[in-house]
């Protein structure tokens, strides 16, 4: 008689379509292919419910993929959850599931709850984004008994005890074992890493970068990303006469994002929220400094990191950093070690 493995399936709305994909949730990436590595003995399963838009499943660096291809449609939601809820039956009745573990409290979440509700099995909720914020109409979902939340800074911990009295359990996010070349001279003064949306908050880069070209003329300055306020941020890049300052680069694959962090001097995220902020990992792992918000993971007890509360404080910050000749270093933050050690610790309890 075959041996059935100890079986955890991961629920989440996207994924990397191959193993070629590395801009696709990087953090979660980076994290299931350590945690197969470190532990081979456990079957592995991931139902992605809207991305890869594609019906055929797939491995994924010796990961079970399954997509349903729910495409981002609304029409489609309530098609995606039976799917979803259909295929846990089957997984489960081919092999035991010990774990269900789902990112986002969202409609992963939601199905993840009820069908280890309904089958007893433990379910892992990691909250990824902007769903610690007011209004998540999915938070009923997760409040069950064999549900452990997972936030992944002190920041978001407190945005989701603050606004819906959920206590959590903080496990970081870990930057893997990429082989960063060695550290070269910056020829990119200040570097932006985001979508084009509202809540990366590009209007006060531009105003920031106007403000600090008054006094340093020359600087180089580079916007890679892509999203719906691409058309907004290209007219008032125009509007102040900064096309020549700044360059809006588009969508990169990690490994060029990667190579361009290595080029720079200044990571300057003006984003009004982060869960945790995987580009500031990246950021310091490249001998990066960074001026932020606090928010995510910043630490204002780093001295490569300023943590400003105003628009001001960041452009003195970005010209203190300019006007600074120390050399760059490389800063790692957070343990793979610590990160898979606690997840484990909470599919086996």
């Amino acid at each position: 008689m075959k041996t059935l493995k100890p079986h955890i399936i991961f629920l989440t709305p996207g994924f990397a379509e191959s193993e070629k994909d590395s801009a696709t949730i990087p953090a979660l990436q980076v994290y299931l292919k350590a945690l197969q590595k470190a532990k081979p003995e456990i079957k592995m399963t991931l139902i992605a419910f809207q991305f890869p838009f594609s019906n055929e499943n797939y491995i994924w660096n010796d990961i079970n993929i399954i997509p349903i291809n729910g495409r981002n449609r609304r029409v489609k939601k309530l098609w995606v959850w039976k799917k979803a809820f259909l295929t846990l039956n089957k997984l489960h009745k081919e092999n035991p599931i010990i774990a269900i573990h789902s990112f986002w409290i969202g409609e992963c979440s939601l199905i993840g709850s009820r069908f280890s509700k309904q089958h007893n099995i433990k379910h892992i909720v990691t909250a990824m984004g902007q769903d610690a914020n007011l209004g998540n109409r999915h938070i009923k979902s997760i409040e069950s008994h064999n549900t452990q939340v997972v936030t992944l800074s002190k920041n978001q911990h407190s945005s989701l005890l603050e606004n819906y009295n959920i206590n959590s359990e903080i496990i970081p996010w870990f930057l893997d074992d990429v082989s960063f070349s060695e550290l070269k001279a910056s020829t990119i003064d200040i570097l932006a890493v985001g979508s084009l949306n509202k809540v990366k908050n590009y209007e006060l880069f531009i105003s920031i970068i106007a403000s600090l070209i008054k006094t340093h003329s020359h600087i180089k300055v580079e916007i890679i990303g892509e999203g719906i306020e691409q058309k907004k941020t290209e007219n008032k890049i125009a509007l102040l006469g900064l096309t020549k300052a700044i360059t809006l680069v588009g969508k990169l694959d990690r490994k060029k994002v990667i190579e361009k962090m290595m080029q720079s001097d200044i990571l300057l995220h003006t984003s009004n929220y982060e869960s945790f902020g995987f580009v500031f990992l990246e950021a310091l792992s490249t001998g990066m400094k960074i001026v932020s918000k606090n928010v995510g993971i910043a630490d204002e007890n780093n001295e490569k990191w300023a943590v400003c509360n105003t628009e001001i404080e960041m452009i003195e910050s970005c010209t203190k950093f300019l006007d600074s000749t120390t050399k760059k270093e490389r800063v790692i933050l957070n343990s793979k070690e610590f990160t898979i050690s606690a997840y484990l610790k909470l599919y086996n309890e």
